[in-house]
């Protein structure tokens, strides 16, 4: 992956993060190498194994990037599917607007925090998802219903668990 250049650290702000989203359902020529993967983060895969699989842990990188498209639970339904492996994604705070101060007090998306959750406890905060979405204002046709997610691993996640006798 090109994360791994030498003098180059991808630290993009909120703002560029959406910026590429918006680029990417608009259909615009992106040229970002292996940056930004499309996968998709609410299947099969545990967190750990798409953690290795995109080189987070081969490239000591803190966060790997993802186009991914979001699941309804129902086809009817507006509530999202947001499992994964053998466990769940789950919300951490309400979604924060995310405006760029350069061009309009409007909001451009929203990014919103979650945490992976699966019954175990040496998991609980181990894995956090940042969850970003364009402003409806800025989507003209987003059938695909793209986001753009930073997986992190947090090795501070089960601090609490390893104090324990």
């Amino acid at each position: 992956m090109e994360y791994s250049m030498v003098g180059f650290r991808f630290e993009p702000s909120e703002a560029m993060l959406l910026g590429y989203l918006y680029n990417k359902v608009s259909g615009n020529k992106m040229e970002m190498g292996n940056i930004i993967q499309e996968y998709d983060l609410y299947g099969q895969k545990e967190p750990w194994e798409i953690w290795d699989m995109f080189g987070g842990a081969t490239h000591n990188q803190k966060d790997v990037y993802f186009f991914t498209q979001l699941k309804k639970k129902s086809c009817n339904g507006s509530r999202i599917n947001r499992s994964v492996g053998s466990g769940t994604w789950n919300g951490e705070d309400s979604s924060k607007e995310i405006k760029d101060p350069r061009y309009s007090p409007t909001p451009l998306g929203y990014k919103k925090r979650y945490r992976y959750q699966d019954g175990n406890p040496e998991q609980i905060g181990r894995w956090i998802l940042h969850e970003y979405r364009l402003s409806d204002s800025l989507i003209k046709n987003n059938d695909m219903n793209y986001v753009l997610c930073r997986l992190r691993k947090n090795e501070r996640g089960n601090k609490k668990f390893e104090k324990e006798p």
